[in-house]
């Protein structure tokens, strides 16, 4: 029996999906065999052409409820959708091409119950296409959770004790968070159909009291072979990462207490998310790139870039500067 004495689930899992047939089936059906815990699945179909929500619906769970959207959207939009419609005690953001880990899982309903944390966060592997070798997070990752576990299996702080999770690669699926918490204090992903999740991960991590770190991988990210995947397109849709950042920095600049406090952490995140696109975008959008990159830096005050030179992190000022004035 779930432990909650009410008909609240323990877990609700949010999962956008656009032309997932071939896994999203097997995902739920994952998903429901968590043990002893009541789940809700909501599937927001982004206009799928292929029968995403028959795949769902022969599974005959009323745990499964499905939300047709009958336009494109992207995973942003279906997520604050979604968890519109959320009603567990937590809430997990999964995508339906994705490996979920259920004894993780499992593990992250136990340690928010028992720490009263707000957010459980844990690392994650990639795979690539229908290769078999499995390989670790993103290297600015690995070195980041490492540093903070220090040979732990689980760590309870504040943010402000690790706060370089700021900077941590922005997916939304290796986070289980404390449904009333996020949806009182209005958690939404941006709604443009590229980086729409950097929005989610800051304010994810930001809007936490306490988080726990779990030293156990919830996800194995499934990264598509060939141009089809939004992840492989690099041509002028990618301009929408410095949309997502404006909306960013509007949250955090929008409070000073965290501006003051995490904008140095914010402006090295910027600077690494836009070179890596930059390096990688097509040519004819290059300058255009390079462009949205200096006015979204110009944002920056004085008091801000001098806090940032004098007092936080004098390298990444000569990088701001440098990048600025390129």
């Amino acid at each position: 029996m779930p432990e909650n004495a009410s008909n609240t689930p323990d877990l609700t899992v949010v999962i956008p999906m656009c032309n997932a047939a071939d896994t999203v089936g097997g995902l739920a059906q994952q998903i429901l065999s968590l043990p002893n815990r009541e789940v809700q699945i909501v599937a927001i179909d982004d206009a799928s052409t292929d029968g995403s929500p028959d795949a769902l619906r022969a599974l005959g769970s009323d745990a499964i409820s499905v939300i047709e959207l009958e336009s494109n959207h992207g995973a942003g939009y279906a997520r604050n959708v979604g968890f519109a419609q959320a009603t567990g005690r937590y809430t997990l953001f999964f995508d339906a091409d994705d490996e979920i880990h259920v004894e993780a899982l499992e593990s992250a309903i136990s340690e928010l119950d028992s720490t009263g944390a707000d957010l459980a966060m844990m690392p994650y592997s990639y795979r690539r296409g229908h290769s078999t070798e499995y390989t670790g997070m993103n290297s600015f990752d690995e070195v980041v959770w490492r540093s903070y576990m220090s040979g732990m299996s689980d760590r309870v702080a504040p943010l402000t004790e690790v706060p370089r999770l700021l900077g941590f690669s922005n997916y939304p699926w290796n986070k289980v968070l404390r449904t009333d918490r996020y949806q009182d204090a209005g958690l939404r992903f941006g709604e443009v159909h590229v980086h729409n999740d950097i929005l989610g991960h800051w304010m994810s991590l930001l809007l936490a009291r306490k988080l726990v770190l779990l030293d156990e991988q919830i996800c194995t990210h499934i990264v598509g072979e060939g141009g089809a995947n939004l992840s492989n397109r690099m041509g002028r849709e990618r301009l929408a990462l410095f949309d997502a950042l404006d909306e960013t920095y509007d949250m955090i600049s929008g409070n000073p207490e965290l501006r003051n406090r995490y904008s140095h952490h914010y402006w090295d995140f910027a600077l690494r998310v836009t070179d890596w696109a930059i390096s990688r975008i097509s040519p004819e959008v290059v300058d255009e790139a390079r462009y949205r990159l200096q006015a979204h830096l110009l944002r920056m005050s004085i008091v801000e870039f001098m806090r940032i030179r004098e007092r936080r992190d004098p390298s990444l000022a000569n990088r701001i500067t440098s990048r600025a004035l390129a």
